[in-house]
């Protein structure tokens, strides 16, 4: 045979190479068309998925920050009681302090002043007489309830200093 021949044979087989080579491309185009088609679909819902889970984390970063913040003013109100509590402590230890120096003070006074007790025991006295007193007239009252008129009195009944 000829070469000439040869080469046609050899040009017709890669012609016909090239033909199923094409063909085979063109089916595999058109059979992976509708997977990537899918792929593409769920790509796009897995997109959609993405951006509904990023604004939900920020809408929950949102929330996060404005609980902290909540948090973090109501700590510092609770230290401000808590300083309060501590300075009404402080101030009733003071207070405390303070009444115990008056009465040491009055103390010492009282001892040192035998006259000042003196004093404090004859207005004792004189309260005492004054409340029984009070209580012998109430109580003369309520068994004399009944009204008894009494006659004019006279000059040496009434008071000196009217």
């Amino acid at each position: 045979m000829d070469a000439a021949i040869w080469l046609y044979i050899a040009l017709a087989i890669f012609v016909v190479g090239l033909i199923i080579a094409i063909v085979g491309v063109v089916m595999l185009i058109s059979g992976i068309k509708e997977p990537v088609k899918k792929m593409k679909g769920s790509a796009n819902n897995l997109k959609e998925r993405v951006d509904k889970l990023n604004l939900e984390a920020t809408t929950l970063s949102h929330h996060a920050n404005e609980l902290k913040e909540d948090l973090q003013m109501k700590t510092e109100k609770v230290n401000a009681l808590i300083d309060a509590g501590k300075g009404t402590v402080n101030s009733v230890i003071d207070l405390n302090a303070s009444v115990r120096a008056i009465t040491s003070n009055i103390s010492s006074r009282v001892d040192h002043d035998k006259q000042s007790v003196a004093q404090v025991n004859q207005y004792s006295n004189t309260a005492m007489g004054f409340l029984n007193f009070i209580k012998t007239q109430i109580s003369s009252e309520t068994i004399n309830s009944t009204y008894t008129p009494t006659s004019v009195a006279d000059e040496s009944q009434l008071p000196k200093n009217y």
